[in-house]
Protein backbone atom coordinates (compact mmCIF):
# COMPACT_ATOMS: atom_id res chain seq x y z
CA UNK A 1 0.00 0.00 0.00
CA UNK A 2 3.24 2.41 0.88
CA UNK A 3 4.48 1.96 -2.39
CA UNK A 4 1.30 2.70 -4.50
CA UNK A 5 1.02 6.05 -2.31
CA UNK A 6 4.34 6.63 -2.90
CA UNK A 7 3.65 6.60 -6.70
CA UNK A 8 0.81 8.33 -6.15
CA UNK A 9 2.43 11.25 -4.59
CA UNK A 10 5.50 10.95 -7.02
CA UNK A 11 2.90 11.29 -10.18
CA UNK A 12 1.63 14.59 -8.86
CA UNK A 13 5.08 16.06 -7.85
CA UNK A 14 5.75 15.42 -11.65
CA UNK A 15 2.82 18.14 -13.11
CA UNK A 16 4.55 21.89 -13.31
CA UNK A 17 4.14 24.59 -10.39
CA UNK A 18 1.53 26.56 -13.11
CA UNK A 19 -0.43 24.01 -13.96
CA UNK A 20 -1.43 23.34 -9.88
CA UNK A 21 -1.75 27.28 -9.58
CA UNK A 22 -4.29 26.39 -12.27
CA UNK A 23 -5.81 23.79 -11.02
CA UNK A 24 -6.75 25.82 -8.16
CA UNK A 25 -7.71 28.91 -9.92
CA UNK A 26 -10.74 26.36 -11.35
CA UNK A 27 -11.56 25.29 -8.10
CA UNK A 28 -11.85 28.78 -6.75
CA UNK A 29 -13.86 29.56 -10.23
CA UNK A 30 -16.07 26.86 -10.31
CA UNK A 31 -16.91 26.48 -6.43
CA UNK A 32 -17.67 30.37 -6.56
CA UNK A 33 -20.52 29.74 -9.43
CA UNK A 34 -22.00 26.51 -8.08
CA UNK A 35 -23.15 28.82 -5.22
CA UNK A 36 -25.67 29.71 -7.92
CA UNK A 37 -26.03 28.21 -11.18
CA UNK A 38 -27.63 24.68 -10.00
CA UNK A 39 -30.50 27.55 -8.59
CA UNK A 40 -30.71 29.96 -11.23
CA UNK A 41 -33.34 27.35 -13.45
CA UNK A 42 -35.58 27.46 -10.03
CA UNK A 43 -35.21 30.95 -10.29
CA UNK A 44 -36.69 31.63 -13.34
CA UNK A 45 -39.31 29.30 -12.88
CA UNK A 46 -40.44 30.67 -9.66
CA UNK A 47 -39.43 34.62 -9.65
CA UNK A 48 -40.15 35.32 -13.22
CA UNK A 49 -42.72 32.71 -13.96
CA UNK A 50 -40.76 31.35 -17.03
CA UNK A 51 -42.77 28.03 -19.04
CA UNK A 52 -40.03 25.25 -19.04
CA UNK A 53 -40.12 25.99 -22.77
CA UNK A 54 -38.80 29.36 -22.16
CA UNK A 55 -36.09 28.45 -19.70
CA UNK A 56 -35.24 25.53 -22.57
CA UNK A 57 -35.54 28.53 -25.41
CA UNK A 58 -32.89 30.69 -22.78
CA UNK A 59 -30.86 27.88 -21.74
CA UNK A 60 -30.39 26.12 -25.05
CA UNK A 61 -31.19 28.10 -28.03
CA UNK A 62 -29.60 31.37 -26.92
CA UNK A 63 -25.84 29.73 -26.37
CA UNK A 64 -26.84 28.18 -29.56
CA UNK A 65 -27.09 31.83 -31.02
CA UNK A 66 -23.85 32.82 -30.42
CA UNK A 67 -22.13 29.78 -30.64
CA UNK A 68 -20.02 31.38 -33.72
CA UNK A 69 -17.94 33.59 -31.07
CA UNK A 70 -16.98 30.41 -29.72
CA UNK A 71 -14.93 30.06 -32.72
CA UNK A 72 -13.36 33.31 -32.69
CA UNK A 73 -12.26 32.45 -28.96
CA UNK A 74 -10.30 29.65 -30.29
CA UNK A 75 -8.80 32.16 -32.84
CA UNK A 76 -7.74 34.76 -30.20
CA UNK A 77 -6.48 31.90 -27.18
CA UNK A 78 -4.13 30.70 -30.23
CA UNK A 79 -3.42 34.70 -31.16
CA UNK A 80 -3.50 36.70 -27.91
CA UNK A 81 -2.54 33.65 -25.44
CA UNK A 82 -3.99 31.88 -23.03
CA UNK A 83 -3.63 34.26 -20.00
CA UNK A 84 -5.63 37.15 -21.30
CA UNK A 85 -8.47 34.99 -22.56
CA UNK A 86 -8.94 33.42 -18.80
CA UNK A 87 -8.57 36.29 -17.07
CA UNK A 88 -11.52 38.25 -19.09
CA UNK A 89 -13.79 35.39 -19.53
CA UNK A 90 -13.72 35.16 -15.86
CA UNK A 91 -14.76 38.93 -15.84
CA UNK A 92 -17.73 38.06 -17.76
CA UNK A 93 -18.52 35.55 -14.98
CA UNK A 94 -18.67 38.52 -12.59
CA UNK A 95 -20.79 40.57 -15.28
CA UNK A 96 -23.58 37.45 -15.61
CA UNK A 97 -24.05 37.03 -11.34
CA UNK A 98 -24.32 40.80 -10.34
CA UNK A 99 -26.70 41.24 -13.70
CA UNK A 100 -28.74 37.73 -12.24
CA UNK A 101 -28.92 39.39 -9.21
CA UNK A 102 -31.06 42.11 -10.82
CA UNK A 103 -33.00 41.12 -12.83
CA UNK A 104 -36.80 41.48 -13.57
CA UNK A 105 -37.60 40.55 -17.20
CA UNK A 106 -36.86 37.41 -19.13
CA UNK A 107 -35.46 39.64 -22.08
CA UNK A 108 -32.55 40.52 -19.35
CA UNK A 109 -31.84 37.04 -18.76
CA UNK A 110 -31.76 36.39 -22.73
CA UNK A 111 -28.88 38.85 -22.73
CA UNK A 112 -26.98 37.57 -20.09
CA UNK A 113 -27.08 34.20 -21.33
CA UNK A 114 -25.94 35.41 -24.62
CA UNK A 115 -22.81 37.40 -23.03
CA UNK A 116 -21.92 34.66 -21.04
CA UNK A 117 -22.37 31.93 -23.56
CA UNK A 118 -19.84 33.62 -26.15
CA UNK A 119 -17.38 35.48 -23.78
CA UNK A 120 -17.36 33.81 -21.01
CA UNK A 121 -17.47 30.20 -19.87
CA UNK A 122 -17.10 28.76 -23.29
CA UNK A 123 -13.83 30.83 -23.67
CA UNK A 124 -12.53 29.79 -20.40
CA UNK A 125 -12.94 26.37 -21.67
CA UNK A 126 -10.90 26.92 -24.79
CA UNK A 127 -8.21 28.73 -23.23
CA UNK A 128 -7.47 26.98 -20.12
CA UNK A 129 -7.93 23.26 -22.42
CA UNK A 130 -5.55 24.62 -24.13
CA UNK A 131 -2.75 25.79 -21.58
CA UNK A 132 -3.04 22.36 -19.96
CA UNK A 133 -2.46 20.86 -23.53
CA UNK A 134 0.77 23.35 -23.30
CA UNK A 135 2.07 22.19 -19.94
CA UNK A 136 1.92 18.43 -20.25
CA UNK A 137 3.26 16.09 -22.49
CA UNK A 138 1.07 13.99 -24.01
CA UNK A 139 1.66 11.01 -21.68
CA UNK A 140 -0.49 12.82 -18.48
CA UNK A 141 -2.86 14.84 -20.51
CA UNK A 142 -5.57 12.40 -19.95
CA UNK A 143 -4.64 12.15 -15.76
CA UNK A 144 -4.21 16.16 -15.95
CA UNK A 145 -7.46 16.47 -17.31
CA UNK A 146 -8.65 14.34 -14.79
CA UNK A 147 -7.11 16.53 -12.03
CA UNK A 148 -8.96 19.91 -12.98
CA UNK A 149 -12.10 18.05 -13.41
CA UNK A 150 -11.38 17.04 -9.79
CA UNK A 151 -10.95 20.14 -9.20
CA UNK A 152 -14.19 21.59 -10.70
CA UNK A 153 -16.02 18.97 -8.59
CA UNK A 154 -14.70 19.56 -5.47
CA UNK A 155 -15.84 23.44 -6.35
CA UNK A 156 -19.27 21.94 -7.48
CA UNK A 157 -19.46 19.91 -3.90
CA UNK A 158 -18.90 23.10 -1.81
CA UNK A 159 -20.73 25.51 -3.90
CA UNK A 160 -24.34 23.87 -3.48
CA UNK A 161 -23.44 22.57 -0.16
CA UNK A 162 -23.25 25.58 1.49
CA UNK A 163 -26.10 27.23 -0.90
CA UNK A 164 -28.12 24.42 0.95
CA UNK A 165 -26.97 25.76 4.07
CA UNK A 166 -27.61 29.05 3.35
CA UNK A 167 -31.23 28.39 2.34
CA UNK A 168 -31.53 26.62 5.90
CA UNK A 169 -30.71 30.42 7.27
CA UNK A 170 -33.12 31.72 4.61
CA UNK A 171 -31.17 33.74 2.54
CA UNK A 172 -32.16 35.20 -0.88
CA UNK A 173 -31.62 34.50 -4.46
CA UNK A 174 -29.96 37.87 -5.32
CA UNK A 175 -27.40 37.22 -2.07
CA UNK A 176 -26.40 33.98 -3.62
CA UNK A 177 -25.85 35.43 -7.20
CA UNK A 178 -23.83 38.18 -5.68
CA UNK A 179 -21.68 35.99 -3.66
CA UNK A 180 -21.25 34.09 -6.19
CA UNK A 181 -19.99 37.16 -8.32
CA UNK A 182 -17.55 37.67 -5.78
CA UNK A 183 -16.07 34.36 -6.01
CA UNK A 184 -15.42 35.04 -9.08
CA UNK A 185 -13.99 38.76 -9.09
CA UNK A 186 -10.95 36.88 -6.58
CA UNK A 187 -10.20 34.54 -8.95
CA UNK A 188 -9.34 37.20 -11.32
CA UNK A 189 -7.13 38.73 -9.15
CA UNK A 190 -5.33 35.40 -8.19
CA UNK A 191 -4.66 34.59 -12.11
CA UNK A 192 -3.35 38.28 -12.62
CA UNK A 193 -1.03 37.50 -9.90
CA UNK A 194 -0.05 33.88 -10.24
CA UNK A 195 -0.61 32.62 -13.95
CA UNK A 196 1.66 33.48 -16.46
CA UNK A 197 1.22 32.95 -20.72
CA UNK A 198 2.06 29.04 -21.72
CA UNK A 199 1.59 29.94 -25.46
CA UNK A 200 4.17 27.45 -27.69
CA UNK A 201 6.42 29.23 -29.71
CA UNK A 202 5.11 27.33 -32.97
CA UNK A 203 1.28 29.60 -32.05
CA UNK A 204 3.69 32.49 -32.54
CA UNK A 205 5.26 31.59 -36.16
CA UNK A 206 3.33 32.38 -39.40
CA UNK A 207 4.79 29.52 -40.97
CA UNK A 208 3.61 26.80 -38.58
CA UNK A 209 -0.16 27.60 -38.89
CA UNK A 210 -0.15 25.91 -42.31
CA UNK A 211 -0.48 22.16 -42.76
CA UNK A 212 1.06 20.15 -46.19
CA UNK A 213 -1.71 21.16 -48.53
CA UNK A 214 -1.13 24.83 -47.79
CA UNK A 215 -4.51 25.04 -45.67
CA UNK A 216 -4.20 27.29 -42.72
CA UNK A 217 -5.95 28.59 -39.53
CA UNK A 218 -9.97 26.64 -39.24
CA UNK A 219 -9.40 25.33 -42.75
CA UNK A 220 -6.79 22.96 -40.91
CA UNK A 221 -9.33 21.64 -38.28
CA UNK A 222 -12.48 21.49 -40.23
CA UNK A 223 -10.36 19.23 -43.29
CA UNK A 224 -9.63 16.73 -39.91
CA UNK A 225 -12.07 13.85 -40.69
CA UNK A 226 -11.11 11.57 -37.66
CA UNK A 227 -11.03 15.04 -35.34
CA UNK A 228 -14.61 15.44 -36.90
CA UNK A 229 -16.02 11.78 -36.71
CA UNK A 230 -15.09 12.33 -32.85
CA UNK A 231 -16.79 14.97 -32.72
CA UNK A 232 -20.35 14.35 -34.08
CA UNK A 233 -20.56 11.01 -31.79
CA UNK A 234 -19.32 13.12 -28.59
CA UNK A 235 -22.06 15.28 -29.00
CA UNK A 236 -24.64 12.42 -28.54
CA UNK A 237 -22.72 11.80 -24.71
CA UNK A 238 -22.54 15.98 -24.03
CA UNK A 239 -26.26 16.42 -25.50
CA UNK A 240 -27.24 13.53 -22.56
CA UNK A 241 -25.21 14.99 -20.28
CA UNK A 242 -26.16 18.58 -20.26
CA UNK A 243 -29.69 18.33 -18.83
CA UNK A 244 -28.05 17.13 -16.21
CA UNK A 245 -27.75 21.00 -14.73
CA UNK A 246 -30.87 22.99 -15.55
CA UNK A 247 -33.37 20.99 -16.85
CA UNK A 248 -32.63 17.97 -14.40
CA UNK A 249 -32.78 20.50 -11.68
CA UNK A 250 -36.60 21.61 -12.28
CA UNK A 251 -37.48 17.94 -13.29
CA UNK A 252 -36.49 16.91 -10.08
CA UNK A 253 -38.02 19.38 -7.89
CA UNK A 254 -41.10 20.35 -9.55
CA UNK A 255 -42.16 16.87 -10.93
CA UNK A 256 -40.63 14.09 -8.67
CA UNK A 257 -41.35 16.70 -5.44
CA UNK A 258 -37.87 16.53 -4.39
CA UNK A 259 -37.05 19.71 -1.97
CA UNK A 260 -34.66 23.10 -3.22
CA UNK A 261 -32.24 21.66 -0.32
CA UNK A 262 -32.16 18.17 -1.21
CA UNK A 263 -31.04 19.26 -4.94
CA UNK A 264 -28.37 20.85 -3.57
CA UNK A 265 -27.35 18.09 -1.84
CA UNK A 266 -27.92 15.40 -4.74
CA UNK A 267 -25.68 17.71 -6.78
CA UNK A 268 -23.30 17.65 -4.11
CA UNK A 269 -23.15 14.19 -4.42
CA UNK A 270 -22.25 14.04 -8.16
CA UNK A 271 -19.84 16.19 -7.62
CA UNK A 272 -18.43 14.34 -4.66
CA UNK A 273 -18.77 10.81 -6.47
CA UNK A 274 -16.62 12.49 -9.44
CA UNK A 275 -14.19 14.19 -6.85
CA UNK A 276 -13.35 11.06 -5.20
CA UNK A 277 -13.05 8.52 -8.51
CA UNK A 278 -12.00 10.47 -11.48
CA UNK A 279 -8.26 10.58 -10.79
CA UNK A 280 -8.03 7.08 -9.22
CA UNK A 281 -10.19 6.10 -12.62
CA UNK A 282 -8.86 8.13 -15.29
CA UNK A 283 -5.28 6.99 -14.16
CA UNK A 284 -6.15 3.44 -13.79
CA UNK A 285 -7.28 3.12 -17.67
CA UNK A 286 -4.69 5.82 -19.11
CA UNK A 287 -3.70 2.94 -21.44
CA UNK A 288 -6.82 1.30 -22.44
CA UNK A 289 -8.84 2.55 -25.85
CA UNK A 290 -9.80 5.78 -25.29
CA UNK A 291 -13.65 5.38 -27.29
CA UNK A 292 -14.07 1.91 -25.61
CA UNK A 293 -14.17 4.64 -22.22
CA UNK A 294 -16.13 6.97 -23.76
CA UNK A 295 -18.55 4.58 -24.69
CA UNK A 296 -18.80 3.26 -21.41
CA UNK A 297 -19.34 7.05 -20.47
CA UNK A 298 -21.84 7.63 -22.49
CA UNK A 299 -24.19 4.36 -21.59
CA UNK A 300 -23.74 5.20 -18.09
CA UNK A 301 -24.85 9.12 -18.81
CA UNK A 302 -27.69 7.43 -20.34
CA UNK A 303 -28.62 4.93 -17.63
CA UNK A 304 -28.27 7.53 -14.68
CA UNK A 305 -30.08 10.80 -16.41
CA UNK A 306 -32.34 8.58 -18.79
CA UNK A 307 -33.08 6.25 -15.78
CA UNK A 308 -34.61 8.71 -13.69
CA UNK A 309 -37.62 8.30 -15.92
CA UNK A 310 -38.05 5.59 -13.93
CA UNK A 311 -37.33 6.94 -10.41
CA UNK A 312 -39.21 6.61 -8.15
CA UNK A 313 -38.38 7.29 -4.02
CA UNK A 314 -35.65 9.65 -3.37
CA UNK A 315 -32.71 6.92 -3.10
CA UNK A 316 -33.61 5.50 -6.24
CA UNK A 317 -32.56 9.00 -7.53
CA UNK A 318 -29.07 8.99 -5.25
CA UNK A 319 -28.23 5.61 -7.47
CA UNK A 320 -28.68 6.93 -10.66
CA UNK A 321 -27.02 9.93 -9.96
CA UNK A 322 -24.03 7.60 -8.68
CA UNK A 323 -24.09 5.95 -12.24
CA UNK A 324 -24.29 8.82 -14.09
CA UNK A 325 -21.77 10.46 -11.99
CA UNK A 326 -19.16 7.64 -13.12
CA UNK A 327 -19.89 8.19 -16.55
CA UNK A 328 -19.08 11.66 -16.02
CA UNK A 329 -15.64 10.81 -14.01
CA UNK A 330 -14.64 8.97 -17.80
CA UNK A 331 -16.10 12.11 -20.30
CA UNK A 332 -14.40 14.98 -19.93
CA UNK A 333 -10.66 14.15 -19.30
CA UNK A 334 -10.59 11.15 -21.54
CA UNK A 335 -12.36 12.93 -24.38
CA UNK A 336 -9.90 16.87 -23.55
CA UNK A 337 -6.93 14.58 -24.00
CA UNK A 338 -7.87 13.04 -27.10
CA UNK A 339 -8.36 16.37 -28.70
CA UNK A 340 -5.30 17.71 -27.44
CA UNK A 341 -3.49 14.79 -28.75
CA UNK A 342 -5.21 15.25 -32.25
CA UNK A 343 -4.18 19.06 -32.74
CA UNK A 344 -1.15 19.96 -34.07
CA UNK A 345 0.59 22.13 -31.63
CA UNK A 346 0.56 25.50 -33.59
CA UNK A 347 -3.55 25.57 -34.24
CA UNK A 348 -4.29 23.99 -30.64
CA UNK A 349 -6.08 26.86 -29.62
CA UNK A 350 -8.60 26.58 -32.98
CA UNK A 351 -8.94 22.98 -32.18
CA UNK A 352 -9.79 23.76 -28.42
CA UNK A 353 -12.37 26.31 -29.48
CA UNK A 354 -14.11 23.65 -31.99
CA UNK A 355 -14.04 21.06 -29.45
CA UNK A 356 -15.63 23.76 -26.77
CA UNK A 357 -18.73 24.46 -29.56
CA UNK A 358 -18.95 21.15 -29.89
CA UNK A 359 -19.30 20.27 -25.76
CA UNK A 360 -21.72 23.84 -25.30
CA UNK A 361 -23.48 23.05 -28.15
CA UNK A 362 -24.59 19.36 -26.94
CA UNK A 363 -24.82 20.92 -23.57
CA UNK A 364 -27.17 23.49 -25.13
CA UNK A 365 -29.35 21.81 -27.63
CA UNK A 366 -30.05 18.94 -24.72
CA UNK A 367 -31.67 21.55 -22.09
CA UNK A 368 -33.71 23.28 -25.49
CA UNK A 369 -34.98 19.51 -26.06
CA UNK A 370 -35.31 18.86 -22.81
CA UNK A 371 -37.26 21.96 -21.54
CA UNK A 372 -39.50 21.97 -24.86
CA UNK A 373 -39.87 17.49 -24.38
CA UNK A 374 -40.91 18.29 -20.62
CA UNK A 375 -43.94 20.40 -21.69
CA UNK A 376 -44.91 18.52 -24.84
CA UNK A 377 -45.14 14.98 -23.57
CA UNK A 378 -44.19 15.22 -19.89
CA UNK A 379 -41.43 14.80 -17.30
CA UNK A 380 -40.37 11.35 -17.44
CA UNK A 381 -40.77 10.70 -20.98
CA UNK A 382 -38.62 13.71 -21.90
CA UNK A 383 -36.24 11.87 -19.76
CA UNK A 384 -36.52 8.66 -21.16
CA UNK A 385 -35.42 9.46 -24.41
CA UNK A 386 -32.13 10.47 -23.04
CA UNK A 387 -31.46 6.58 -22.39
CA UNK A 388 -31.84 5.96 -26.23
CA UNK A 389 -29.72 9.24 -27.25
CA UNK A 390 -26.97 8.23 -24.64
CA UNK A 391 -27.26 4.49 -25.82
CA UNK A 392 -26.55 5.73 -29.23
CA UNK A 393 -23.68 7.83 -28.18
CA UNK A 394 -22.51 4.53 -27.07
CA UNK A 395 -22.78 2.78 -30.39
CA UNK A 396 -20.43 5.57 -32.06
CA UNK A 397 -17.86 5.68 -29.82
CA UNK A 398 -17.55 1.29 -30.05
CA UNK A 399 -18.01 2.19 -34.10
CA UNK A 400 -14.46 4.61 -34.10
CA UNK A 401 -12.60 1.63 -31.44
CA UNK A 402 -11.17 0.12 -34.37
CA UNK A 403 -9.48 3.33 -35.78
CA UNK A 404 -8.38 4.40 -32.65
CA UNK A 405 -6.12 1.67 -31.96
CA UNK A 406 -5.02 1.36 -35.98
CA UNK A 407 -3.80 4.90 -35.32
CA UNK A 408 -2.20 4.42 -31.47
CA UNK A 409 -0.33 1.23 -32.95
CA UNK A 410 0.91 3.45 -36.10
CA UNK A 411 2.15 6.27 -33.90
CA UNK A 412 3.94 3.88 -31.40
CA UNK A 413 5.48 2.08 -34.34
CA UNK A 414 6.53 5.78 -35.83
CA UNK A 415 7.74 6.70 -32.39
CA UNK A 416 10.31 3.07 -32.02
CA UNK A 417 11.18 4.07 -35.85
CA UNK A 418 12.91 7.83 -34.64
CA UNK A 419 14.61 6.71 -31.18
CA UNK A 420 16.20 3.51 -33.73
Amino acid sequence: MSGHLRSFTRDLRAYPRQFWVLTLGIFIYVGAAALAFPFEAIYLREELGTSMTMIGVVFGLVPLSVMPFQFWGGQLTDRLGRRVIIMSSVLVGVVWFVGFAFVTQLWQVAILVALESALGWPLFQTASNAMIADLLPPERRQEGFGLTRVAMNLGVVLGPALAGLAWGWGVTYRELFLAAAAGCALMVVMMLAWIRESRPQSALEPHRHVDAHGRSGYRIVLHDRVFLSFCAVAVLAVFCFGNFGSIFAVYVTDFLGVAKAEWGYLLALNAGVVTLVQYPLVRALRHKNRMILLAVSSALLALGLGGSAFAGTLWSLVILIVVMSIGESLLAPVSSAEVSDLAPEAVRGRYMGVWTVVWNGGAALGPAFGGWAMDTYGGREAFASLLVIGLTGAAGFLALAPRWRRRRAAAKTAEVRVTA
